[in-house]
């Protein structure tokens, strides 16, 4: 997905300012669906504009003119191409799990539990803001988009059973049997605590060539 393309659909649902396009994207829901930076918006908006795509109107309202940024026929049949082609799949970027894979034996199992329970808050507040997202009386999703909310809740859901799960089973050092058949975990502790080690006799080596100078 092209963020010319995000925002070609942002607009489709009404004409937009700047701002409005802006706030749909850094809405906290908006990284269930974009899962993109959206740095440079007002450069892409004059693009898309020079290239035929959107067109900007003005409106009234209450004695303030606004400039809202409209899809012009080429920029309808461009969304409409968009929607007739097949997604690409999903890219998948998590710190949290990354660290989990590399997470080794030395590492303090409590520091991993508290990974887990602020990622815990974090999507609490995020299955809230959907709740409110398809109560509140701004946004505009259809019948079709609800079933994409749908799987939003279905996700949030699953990942805070996860999580809880997951916490349990740190604590109380209830983890299911790892998988080594190469040994790498021992040799993984070995080599750390080799270079570790070193680095050890490397500060001890500086400690005493900085007293031997005060002396």
């Amino acid at each position: 997905m092209s963020i010319e393309h995000s925002i070609l659909a942002v607009i489709s649902f009404r004409p937009s300012t700047g701002y409005d396009i802006k706030a749909e994207f850094e809405h906290k829901t908006a990284s269930l669906y974009w899962g993109i930076s959206y740095g440079s918006l007002y450069p892409k908006l004059k693009k898309l504009e020079e290239d035929g795509f959107i067109t900007t109107i003005e409106e009234e309202t209450e004695g303030r003119k606004r400039k809202l940024y409209e899809l012009t026929g080429k920029g309808w049949k461009e969304l409409d191409k968009w929607l007739e082609q097949p997604p690409s799949p999903p890219a998948v970027k998590d710190e949290l799990f990354m660290k989990m894979a590399a997470w080794h034996n030395a590492a303090d199992p409590s520091i991993l539990a508290g990974h887990l329970s602020l990622r815990k808050k974090a999507t609490e507040e995020m299955l809230q803001n959907v709740k409110e997202w398809k109560q509140n009386d701004f946004s505009m999703i259809d019948s079709v988009g609800m079933i994409a909310v749908k799987y939003a809740e279905l996700k949030l859901e699953t990942e805070l059973n996860w999580l809880s799960e997951s916490i349990e089973a740190i604590l109380k050092n209830h983890l299911p049997a790892a998988k080594d058949p190469r040994g790498l975990q021992k040799k993984l502790l070995e080599r750390r605590s080799k270079a570790m080690g070193l680095e050890g006799e490397e500060q001890d080596d500086e400690n005493r060539h900085i007293s031997a100078i005060k002396e």
